[in-house]
């Protein structure tokens, strides 16, 4: 279950971002840019990415009511906690027309207070809570508008650092010293290697290293927790999360499905991409317009894809890929007609070997698109 969870929070990973760009003095300078950048990563370049802090969406209305007339009396919101104190939001419209919408809120209570009444007020009409999962990171909660399935969102429940720092309690040279570390984590871990009296054999880089912990120190006190063996200091970092005045954070999720019609995009044509220079039958996609690519090295081998558009027709491409990949020393091993495209299997001496395909391009007729992919053996010489 853990893992379940933590793979779907890998996926929301930016959601919580503009909490964590706070630091203890609630700077927010950096956190809206930051959070900008890094919800654009993956989209496509006419995605809408949009950001506000500390507020709602101001079509935040529209956006949960698609179709719906302005002003109606019976248009659906969205319950959030009612201690929360809104952090930021963020919208990310799709090029389809479908929405991810993300509304942060911290709440000064112990998750499962939280919890209960987040999963209170999301199954009451016009909503329905649908699934649960929780592990020590945390809860999710799975909902639905109850009139349908255009709006699914999910609802994250996990605590966080109350405090910017703690205190770390070391004996040094016979006398204790208070290291004042910053705090990252709701049970932070020092990133040390610890004999079994906690003397520091090691400091690696982090937080209680900045802080000033040094080799030889020992390890006597976690906030206002004694420690005196491994079993006690898990104790001790572990009571961090208790404290007097917790910090929540609940963030909703909202998916917003796309209107039932929708203006077809225009296709526009792109600048070509640049292949690195170990990419095999490069000099055939140099005269392409290259849309994406890939390549990754393995211990044995590696591996290259590429996607490409031309306005020759399939024929004539296909033709020209054939006696690039001769001109280079590859053997055509298939060379036949699938459908409307074309589908090629070939190999060189040296162990590759590839699959490609030549055919229409979906977006627009007015191009042909190849589809290559090569595997390569291990490289000679090791």
């Amino acid at each position: 279950m853990r893992r379940g969870l933590l793979a779907l929070l890998a996926v929301l990973a930016l959601t919580p971002l503009a909490t964590s760009c706070r630091d203890g003095n609630d700077s927010t300078d950096s956190a809206v840019p930051l959070t900008e950048r890094w919800l654009r990563v993956g989209e496509d370049p006419s995605a809408d990415v949009l950001v506000y802090d500390a507020k709602l969406p101001p079509n935040l209305v529209d956006l949960l009511n698609p179709g719906a007339a302005s002003g109606g009396t019976e248009q659906v919101q969205l319950p959030v906690h009612p201690a929360g104190k809104l952090v930021g939001s963020y919208v990310v419209r799709k090029p389809d027309g479908a929405h991810l919408v993300w509304l942060i809120y911290d709440v000064a209570e112990a998750p499962v207070e939280v919890v209960k009444k987040v999963q209170e007020q999301l199954d009451a009409r016009p909503w329905q809570v649908v699934g649960a999962q929780a592990d020590p990171s945390g809860t999710l909660l799975r909902f639905q508008s109850s009139s349908g399935g255009d709006l699914q969102g999910t609802a994250i429940v996990n605590q966080r650092p109350a405090t910017a720092t703690y205190r770390l309690v070391v004996e040094r040279g016979g006398k204790q010293t208070t290291l004042s570390v910053t705090r990252g984590a709701t049970v932070p871990e020092l990133a040390a290697s610890l004999g079994d009296d906690l003397t520091v054999k090691r400091v690696d880089a982090g937080a209680a290293k900045t802080a000033g912990l040094k080799e030889g120190d020992r390890i006597v006190k976690v906030g206002e927790v004694a420690a005196s063996d491994r079993k006690s200091l898990a104790a001790a970092q572990q009571s961090l999360a208790a404290e007097k005045t917790p910090s929540t954070s609940v963030t909703y999720v909202v998916q917003i499905a796309p209107p039932s019609e929708v203006d077809k995009r225009t296709f526009t044509e792109p600048a070509s991409l640049v292949l690195p220079g170990k990419f095999p039958v490069k000099g055939f996609f140099d005269a392409l317009i290259v849309t994406e690519f890939q390549w990754v090295q393995q211990a044995g081998g590696a591996g290259f894809s590429a996607s490409a558009i031309s306005k020759d027709g399939s024929t004539a491409l296909a033709g020209r890929l054939k006696d690039a990949l001769q001109k280079d020393g590859w053997q055509v091993l298939q060379d036949v007609p699938s459908g409307s495209s074309t589908q090629m299997q070939f190999q060189h001496s040296d162990g590759r070997s590839g699959v490609a395909e030549v055919g229409p391009f979906e977006p627009d007729s007015a191009y042909t698109q190849v589809v290559m992919q090569v595997q390569t053996g291990q490289p000679r010489g090791r």
